[in-house]
């Protein structure tokens, strides 16, 4: 008979599937899948879409899927010009496979959740540790935000994936003495999806990340190493097209000032400047509030009745 080797923790991925020991990294993508299947796979039937935002977003969807016009989203044959189209090209296609239903529409969020959830459990795994990435995804998965925003047809939990893959590719750019052709592409891919999946804060949002963190770590030189110019044509290869497509397909005419002002500055720029929420936020910040001009804090006021 053979003694009994006792498998111990820094036993191998390797050394333990060749002995029949399933690894702690297949044991906790396990134990991740699982709880995505049991959480939100169960919500893809039920209940029906709701009147405001899912309605809207799905009939959007089908109406791409009925024009065959993948550059311009319609509601009831009016141009819907104020959103990213990414979220609608992953409903269209569910349309196309599983035909027009609950069910389908919302399954690309659902597979967004999930791969969320393996996103924080490879950037734990790689910085910090096995269990750190386990913990997190884990912790990710049973958050209410992530569950309730996923009931709804909104691109966040996307945002949130793509954020993740772009820190993912910045922190692994760190550790290179030269940052790798992946790392600087990875992370101006993530960032070019983003951008087709919640417009300009999809560059802003990383960028302003990796400047912070370079800042506060005093490695701002840390830029002019990350490929910058083939970087950028990466990033402009995945997120121009669309947005050209567009403006050609959506011109200005008459009091009509076209795809390019109402996408870029109407909603982009304007939209954030008269937000209500952004003011409410601001209200009640203490410091951040009286730095308001006067003007505005009379607007606030007004608002808060």
């Amino acid at each position: 008979m053979h003694p009994i080797v006792p498998v111990h923790e820094d036993l191998t991925a390797s050394q333990a599937e060749r002995r029949g020991v399933p690894s702690r990294h297949a044991l906790y993508s396990l134990l991740i899948g699982l709880l995505w299947l049991a959480l939100y796979v169960p919500g893809l039937f039920t209940p029906a879409l709701l009147d405001d935002a899912d309605s809207i977003h799905a009939e959007a969807a089908r109406e791409m899927l009925a024009r065959h016009d993948w550059s311009t989203l319609y509601i009831n044959g009016f141009r819907y010009l104020e959103k990213a189209p990414l979220m609608y090209w992953g409903m269209c296609i569910s349309y196309k496979i599983f035909g027009v239903s609950t069910f389908a529409a919302r399954l690309p969020l659902c597979f967004a959740v999930l791969a969320a959830l393996f996103g924080v459990y490879f950037y734990g795994r790689k910085f910090f540790g096995e269990k750190t990435g386990f913990y997190a995804a884990i912790v990710l998965g049973l958050s209410f935000g992530p569950y309730i925003f996923t009931r709804i047809l909104i691109p966040d939990i996307l945002v949130g994936f793509w954020l993740t893959l772009g820190c993912y590719f910045f922190l692994r750019s760190i550790e290179e003495e030269r940052p790798s052709l992946l790392s600087c592409w990875g992370f101006a891919a993530a960032a070019a999806f983003n951008v087709l999946t919640k417009g300009l804060i999809g560059v802003v949002f990383p960028i302003g990340i990796v400047v912070v963190y370079l800042f506060l770590t005093r490695n701002l030189r840390h830029l002019l190493k990350m490929r910058l110019v083939s970087s950028f044509l990466v990033f402009m290869a995945i997120a121009a097209p669309w947005h050209i497509i567009a403006g050609i397909n959506n011109p200005a005419a008459g009091q009509s000032r076209g795809f390019f002002w109402f996408y870029f500055i109407n909603e982009h720029v304007l939209r954030y400047l008269n937000n209500f929420w952004l003011l409410q936020f601001l209200q009640p910040t203490g410091v951040l509030h009286s730095a308001c001009a006067p003007g505005t804090r009379r607007t606030v006021g007004k608002l808060d009745g």
